[in-house]
């Protein structure tokens, strides 16, 4: 199943829309909880549509989308020949590699002004900020790339972000202003009972039919008590 259709991002994109967001940061309460996998996730989802959604990839803390830098300023000059088209109507703007750029982002305006630039050619910016509570000096902080879009999402690791990294990540996003529209838990290190007896199928069951497999895998989605719905 593909996971930005999923009725958990169909839920955060009806938020989306309710809000008008069209500028959404996704930053991490800490690491490895998943952030860039989640942007690339919401940008699948939101242009499920037709709708054409621009990556900007801030996570200098971490893997980011795994796409090596790119020259490219502030001021726009570079962007275009930098950009990757991932699949169609999806484009990431990866890390720029002129260290000045984030230095100039720091300015509240010199961010404010490249989000207007890039909302008259896409419908959705979508930034990768980064994990909060990780940050170093040559990072933009996520807090301030919250504070500078529409919404901000902070993304959880399940059984991996502790409680002081989760309430100091919400803090800072309210000390900066930031619209926190909602959170999304990683369940990745914490799967559902039926999640792991799918996963054990297809990765055992390689004699089983594939018809029966996806007929069984179909059944154990759809289980609310093996989902962990009720527990």
């Amino acid at each position: 199943m593909k996971p930005w259709l999923s009725q958990e991002f169909d839920a955060l994109f009806q938020q989306i829309h309710i809000s008008g967001a069209k500028v959404i940061a996704l930053a991490g309460a800490s690491k490895g909880c998943g952030s860039s996998t989640m942007t690339l996730w919401l940008a699948k989802r939101c242009t499920s549509g037709g709708k054409k959604t621009l990556i900007v990839d801030f996570d200098l803390s971490g893997s980011g989308q795994g796409y090596p830098k790119a020259l490219w300023h502030p001021d726009g000059t570079g962007e275009e020949n930098a950009k990757i088209s991932i699949e169609s109507n999806i484009d990431l703007l990866p890390q720029s590699a002129q260290s000045t750029t984030l230095i100039t982002f720091r300015q509240p305006e010199a961010l404010q002004q490249a989000l207007e630039r890039w909302k008259r050619d896409y419908d959705f910016v979508i930034c990768d900020a980064g994990t909060i509570t990780h940050s170093n000096w040559r990072n933009l902080p996520a807090s301030s790339i919250g504070s500078a879009s529409d919404a901000t999402i902070l993304c959880i690791g399940s059984t991996q972000t502790n409680e002081n990294e989760l309430l100091t990540s919400i803090h800072k996003l309210e000390q900066s202003g930031a619209v926190l529209l909602g959170t999304v838990i990683n369940d990745r290190n914490n799967p559902s009972l039926s999640a792991e007896i799918i996963r054990v199928l297809n990765s055992k069951g390689t004699l089983i039919p594939h018809g029966f497999r996806k007929k069984i895998s179909s059944w154990l989605s759809n289980n609310t008590v093996l989902r962990g719905d009720y527990l």
